[in-house]
């Protein structure tokens, strides 16, 4: 028998009923910032939850008529679990060394509002989540990406995470979201204040998750290095379909 094990990277529009859900916003908005960079925030998880959905936040003059956004989830994979290490910062990455991180989640120009992702945090490990909202993507242009930033003053800044005060810090990628996930080791610690602001919706039991569905065609199916290839069992893959959405499967034998 076949297990199918479906990864949902990005889903044009949903609707829920809350169920024990925990709306976690990023504010107040203060600085502006547009670039073809994308900045938003990391920290340690002091607990195992999910996240739900993501939405980027408003607050960008620039890109108060933009229609869509892209954000992405990660995990900092080489990281010290039992100190407080962090990521390592922007001169670090100039200088060639790198971060190394796993993508969870990629939302890619998709439209405003929130998008599910379902996303395993556990304990202990590192995260970051990166975004905005951006206009839409011209092949060979660069994506200019409305970042919106907390306006956190000075100090520490927390966030209630799943109920635990969670210190964030702020993450950046010189890349935008918007044209192709963030490039292999390429995230960086980028300071305490002035965190990208993404919201996050945390649910636990059971949050009865919809999707609205329209119909869509498979345009086509392709490997981790971006060659086409047929269905197969026990490999990722990603289905791309003519809306602008992408699935990552792995067909279990």
């Amino acid at each position: 028998m076949k297990k199918y094990l479906l990864i949902l990277l990005s889903i044009p529009l949903f609707s829920f009923s809350q169920i024990n859900c925990d709306t976690v916003m990023v504010d107040p908005a203060g600085t502006e910032y547009t670039h073809t960079r994308t900045r938003g925030y990391w920290f340690r998880a002091n607990s195992s939850f999910t996240i739900s959905a993501v939405k980027a936040g408003e607050g960008n003059s620039l890109g108060v008529n933009a229609t869509h956004q892209s954000i992405e989830i990660i995990q900092f994979t080489n990281l010290n679990l039992f100190s407080d290490t962090i990521p390592l910062g922007y001169n670090d990455i100039i200088a060639g060394l790198t971060n190394p991180h796993t993508s969870l989640f990629h939302a890619q120009n998709v439209p405003l509002g929130w998008v599910t992702c379902n996303v395993p945090i556990i304990q202990n490990r590192y995260y970051a989540i990166l975004g905005a909202k951006n206009n839409a993507v011209v092949p060979g242009i660069g994506t200019d990406m409305y970042n919106s930033t907390l306006s956190s003053g000075s100090g520490i800044t927390k966030l209630m995470l799943n109920g635990d005060s969670t210190v964030f810090w702020r993450a950046a990628i010189q890349e935008s979201l918007a044209d192709g996930s963030g490039s292999s080791g390429q995230f960086f610690h980028d300071g305490p204040h002035s965190q990208g602001r993404i919201h996050t919706l945390i649910c636990t039991g059971s949050t009865n998750i919809k999707e609205i569905t329209t119909d869509k065609e498979l345009v086509k199916i392709v490997d981790q290095l971006g060659r086409e290839t047929k269905s197969k069992s026990n490999y990722p893959l990603f289905y791309i379909y003519n809306d602008g959405t992408t699935e990552k499967r792995i067909v279990v034998e």
